[in-house]
């Protein structure tokens, strides 16, 4: 069954379309997919910098709860460290009685109202370089295990300090070129990266190597390599049709050029004895002949020497000839003026 013109999802469609329907009536979230499975809804959090909260619904959606996670790091009590949101709505999720616009709209109220940035330095508590653990408060599904671990106290003689700082460069490949949540590291890993710059430019190595950009760059790569490879592949198909427009000029081109000359001088010849002022005397006279001749024909036609019928065809042809001879004596005339 399908509604909508989306892609069916068995008995749980009519159901689904009115969860996503109520949703988008009380939201202004984005669909990622066609089949509106996926979702961005932009935020703004308290400190004014914008983020989104990606909304996901499984196959068996609303059977299944939905999963609700952050686009942009945030350290919050209901966020863990993979950015996945926690919130009581979305723990105790019910077929049939939860609703997914009022399990957004908690998650919505839950981030705005106590959101710190991990890019603040406000993340971080004083005394001694130790990350202060962050409360969960009652009533919230237990976080996952490990989503407090860097937060919580890592002096100098903790193991975390002890851990080298090259494993940031590690979690950052793992990461999918992304740069890895810096509120878990040790602040002697923080420490080395800030003074260390092998350490540093190793992060970002791992983070560059893992991107989308290298990998467009790496595409782009492949793709010139395909054309050069295209390219060489062509030489020999160069070369035979250099060979055969060598034969060609051997064979054909002495035969052609001697045409050429002779016709060259043809025109030359003949320029001397007709060009300039003499071709266009012999112009005039032809044009003066032509008119005569059909004056002769009119003046016999009008005394009864000639016919009607031959009168009009030499008539027509003299006159034809003589207008065609005045067009070519005007031509000359232009390019006498123009020389």
């Amino acid at each position: 069954m399908a509604y909508g013109g989306y892609p069916g999802y068995g008995a749980l469609e009519l159901e689904r379309v009115q969860h996503v329907d109520s949703l988008l009536r009380r939201y202004p979230a984005k669909p990622i997919n066609p089949d509106r499975s996926v979702f961005d809804l932009p935020l703004e959090l308290r400190d004014g910098k914008a983020t989104a909260l990606r909304i996901s619904l499984p196959p068996h959606f609303p059977q299944e709860r939905p999963s609700l996670s952050m686009l942009l790091p945030v350290v919050h009590p209901a966020v863990d460290s993979t950015g996945r949101l926690h919130t009581p709505g979305l723990a105790n999720w019910v077929y049939g009685q939860s609703s997914l616009a009022d399990a957004v709209a908690e998650a919505v109220a839950t981030l705005t109202s106590a959101v710190v940035d991990a890019r603040q330095p406000g993340a971080q508590a004083t005394g001694g370089g130790r990350i202060g653990p962050i409360p969960y408060p009652p009533g919230y599904p237990s976080p996952p295990s490990g989503l407090l671990a860097g937060a919580a106290g890592a002096g100098p003689g903790s193991p975390q300090a002890r851990v080298s700082s090259s494993s940031a460069a590690s979690a950052a490949a793992a990461a999918g070129g992304q740069l890895p949540d810096l509120s878990r590291l040790a602040p002697a890993q923080l420490a080395s990266l800030l003074s260390d710059d092998s350490e540093f430019k190793a992060l970002l190595r791992g983070v560059v190597a893992n991107s989308q950009m290298a990998a467009t760059l790496e595409d782009i790569r492949v793709k010139n390599r395909q054309l050069a490879a295209a390219n060489l592949s062509q030489q020999g198909a160069m070369a035979e049709a250099r060979n055969q427009l060598a034969i060609v000029r051997s064979s054909e081109y002495q035969v052609i050029r001697a045409r050429f000359d002779e016709l060259l001088a043809r025109q030359s010849s003949v320029s001397k004895v007709l060009g300039g002022p003499l071709f266009r005397e012999r112009l005039e006279d032809a044009v003066s002949e032509a008119d005569a001749a059909s004056s002769a024909v009119s003046t016999a036609f009008l005394l009864g020497q000639v016919p009607l019928d031959q009168f009009v065809e030499q008539y027509v042809e003299l006159r034809a000839r003589h207008h065609a001879l005045d067009l070519k004596r005007q031509a000359a005339e232009q390019v006498l003026r123009s020389q």
